[in-house]
This record gives structure tokens, C-alpha cells and sequence, in this order.
């Protein structure tokens, strides 16, 4: 309340050209001055290395977390063995709980339990682990089969 009787006794005492005076030169003041091509370019190059930061840095981080949350899986009691889309939003998942094997329906807002399985009931299918091959040997690979 101070301040605003403090402006209304300088607006009242002071001339309306010194008021104007002093407005106008404050803007000159705010003014930003001419920018050259030189400095849109830098400005410019500093966009583009902060984009790279920022880039390498989501890399690493979902690097972490997927390591984080695969070591979190692993030694897990729950695991999905199979599932099956009845349709859109229904499907049945046959899943590993500690040592039992349970059949659950799951929809869009309900999780239902339908039964339990014995383990030997059960057919699984062996996965075979496939060789990790580099680029170079994957090339000559499919240059092989096309020849």
C-alpha cells in the first residue's frame, strides 16, 4: 500500500515529459540489441549438444532400469507360461505362482481365477538358445541363401 501511495504522490509531482522522458529510456534499455548470424549458429550448435545430453542420458537410464527390473523378474515367484486372446480385451494366461500352475481369465476391469493345473499336465516347449552372431556373420549368412 506504501509503494502505491509513494507512485501516486511522484506521478502527481513530477512534469507529464519528465514521466515520459524517463519511460522512454527505460525501454531503450529493455531493448535486446541485433543478433548476428554468428550467434543464431551457436545458439543453434548448443541446442543440438544438449539434445545429444539428453538423448545419452534416457539411453543409460532405460539401460538401468531394464537391467534393474530384468534382475527384479528373475527371481521372481510369478511367471506368465502361456496366453491366449479370446478376443480384444479377454484373454487366459496360464501362469507360475512359486510350484502351482493356475488358469486366470483377465478382462479390461477383472482378473478371475478359473482353475488349477498339475505340472505334469502341463506342455512346455523347449526353447533353444540361438548363437549371437555378429553383423558380418549374418551378412554372409544371407548373401549365402540368395546365391
Amino acid at each position: 500500500m506504501n509503494l502505491l501511495n509513494n507512485t501516486l504522490i511522484f506521478l502527481q509531482s513530477s512534469n507529464n515529459n519528465d514521466l515520459l522522458d524517463k519511460l522512454n529510456q527505460t525501454t531503450e534499455k529493455a531493448t535486446p540489441g541485433s543478433f548476428s548470424a554468428w550467434d543464431n549458429i551457436l545458439q543453434l550448435l548448443g541446442l543440438c549438444i544438449l539434445l545429444v545430453i539428453i538423448l545419452i542420458a534416457a539411453y543409460y537410464t532405460s539401460r538401468f532400469v531394464g537391467k534393474y527390473k530384468l534382475g527384479q523378474l528373475r527371481s521372481s515367484n510369478f511367471e506368465v507360461i502361456e496366453s491366449y486372446k479370446i478376443n480384444l480385451n479377454n484373454l487366459l494366461l496360464l501362469v507360475r505362482i512359486a510350484d502351482r500352475y493356475v488358469v486366470l481369465g483377465v478382462s479390461k476391469d477383472h482378473i478371475t481365477f478359473i482353475t488349477e493345473l498339475e505340472k505334469d499336465k502341463i506342455l512346455t516347449r523347449e526353447v533353444k538358445e540361438v548363437e549371437k552372431l555378429s553383423f558380418n556373420q549374418i551378412l554372409d549368412r544371407f548373401k549365402s541363401k540368395k546365391e
